[in-house]
C-alpha cells in the first residue's frame, strides 16, 4: 500500500512566518490556489495513485486544503484528530524565528511549554500509521501539517538529527510512502 502525505495551502500566518500549531490560522487566497492546483493534481494522477481513502487533520487549513481534492477523487475525508499539528504550546503564534523556540525547537525530549516535544509528535504520529496500516489495505491520502510531516518521514526513514532539523515541506507539497498492510 502507499501512503501519500500532503501539507495544506499556504495560510495568513504562513506568510507572515509566524507559528501555526494547533492554532487555527486561515488559508490565504494563495494557499486557497494551491489547494484547487492540488486537487487537479490528483485527480490526473488518480489512475496511478489509486488513492482510496482521505485522511485529515481537524485543522482548519488541512480541511479546507481537502475540500477541493474531496471533490476532484469523488471521495469523503474523514477528519483524524491525531492528524493535527504539534502544539507549540507558549511559542504559537510567535515568529517561527524567535529565538527561544529556535534554541529547542527539534530537540527531541524537550517539551515545549504548554506544548509537545518531537517525541510527544512522534509517538502520536507513529501510532496513527500503525492503526492506518491495520484498518487499510489500499491507498490512503493524509492532509495535514509541516511539522507532523517532519515527525512521519521518521516513520519510513531513518535520518540523523541533522537531517531531521533540515527536513522541510512546502505547502501542498506531498510526500509518498510504500509500505505493508497490516490488515488481514
Amino acid at each position: 500500500m502507499k501512503i501519500f502525505v500532503a501539507r495544506h495551502g499556504q495560510t495568513e500566518w504562513n506568510k507572515e512566518h509566524r507559528i501555526c500549531g494547533v492554532l487555527e490560522s486561515d488559508l490565504s487566497e494563495e494557499g486557497r490556489r494551491q489547494a484547487v492546483e492540488l486537487a487537479e493534481r490528483l485527480k490526473r494522477e488518480q489512475p496511478e495513485n489509486k488513492i482510496e481513502a482521505i485522511l485529515v487533520s481537524p485543522l482548519r487549513r488541512a480541511r479546507e486544503t481537502a475540500r477541493p481534492i474531496e471533490e476532484a477523487l469523488g471521495l469523503k475525508a474523514v477528519v483524524i484528530d491525531d492528524l493535527h499539528e504539534r502544539d507549540f504550546g507558549i511559542y504559537e503564534g510567535k515568529d517561527i524565528s524567535d529565538p527561544g523556540l529556535m534554541a529547542v525547537r527539534d530537540e527531541p525530549f524537550f517539551r515545549l511549554p504548554g506544548g509537545e516535544s518531537p517525541a510527544d509528535t512522534a509517538r502520536r504520529a507513529y501510532n496513527l500509521l500503525d492503526r492506518i496500516r491495520r484498518e487499510y489495505s489500499s491507498n490512503v491520502l493524509l492532509v495535514c501539517h509541516g511539522a507532523l510531516m517532519r515527525v512521519i518521514n521518521t516513520y519510513f526513514k531513518s535520518m540523523t538529527i541533522e537531517e531531521y532539523r533540515s527536513f522541510t515541506v512546502s505547502n501542498c507539497e506531498v510526500l509518498e510512502y510504500e509500505t505493508e498492510s497490516l490488515s488481514n
